[in-house]
């Protein structure tokens, strides 16, 4: 019984470990670009301001991260899914599962897909004037970790976190608040992979802790 015991504990420690560890959350590299956000999760972003607007979000799916070559550039290659909502209309898809960037951060590499609004997460390390210049930002600065735009009086803010994810995108005309887009969830935190796998790790942990507590019973 003590063998079966010493099988179940490894196999537990096993599928731990597999599963807990920097190489089981999905993230791609390449040489040393890394696309901070895991295969299938959904990131959302919420309107906050104006009032009247609250209700609108965005909604961002990584489909697949993957090495690749962009104009000629060995790189890592992200395609995405972009889906917004209006409380009043419902959900519309406006990116389906198309080319989101492409970036190699030796080679100092990053493109933004022309379609996007405001890039919801860039790869790290990358520095944010590379992440300007990408986005073809027009007279801008940067302030600590937040890409400010100046142009005819108006400013766009685009604040980041360490992980490379937009916390927030502030415009503002002629000094006053007009639009606050705000990270609701997905913080670039490891996720568990919610699949096949992960269901035979839970099935192994229950059993065993199961079998362990019969013994201890006994």
């Amino acid at each position: 019984m003590k063998k079966v015991k010493k099988v179940i504990i490894g196999l537990f420690i096993i599928f731990f470990f597999s599963f807990f560890s920097p190489n089981a959350i999905g993230a791609t590299t390449i040489e040393d670009t890394t696309f901070p956000a895991d295969v299938g999760k959904t990131y959302t972003w919420k309107l906050t301001h104006p009032s009247e607007a609250k209700g609108n979000k965005i909604t961002f799916k990584s489909e697949s991260i993957e090495k690749g070559v962009h104009n000629t550039i060995d790189a890592l290659v992200v395609n995405c899914t972009i889906r917004q909502y209006h409380p009043l209309i419902g959900w519309a898809t406006s990116v389906d599962n198309e080319l989101y960037m492409a970036a190699n951060n030796t080679q100092n590499y990053l493109y933004f897909g022309d379609y996007m609004f405001f890039p919801n997460i860039i790869p790290t390390p990358i520095d944010l004037t590379l992440v300007a210049e990408a986005m073809h930002a027009y007279n801008y600065s940067i302030v600590d970790n937040t890409i400010i735009e100046n142009y005819y009086g108006d400013t766009d803010e685009y604040t980041f976190n360490t992980d490379g994810f937009l916390t927030s995108y502030v415009s503002k005309e002629d000094g006053e608040l007009a639009l606050k887009f705000v990270l609701d969830t997905g913080d670039g935190g490891a996720a568990v992979p919610f699949g096949n796998y992960f269901l035979i790790f839970m099935v192994i942990g229950v059993v065993a802790l199961v079998y362990l507590k019969k013994q201890k019973i006994k």
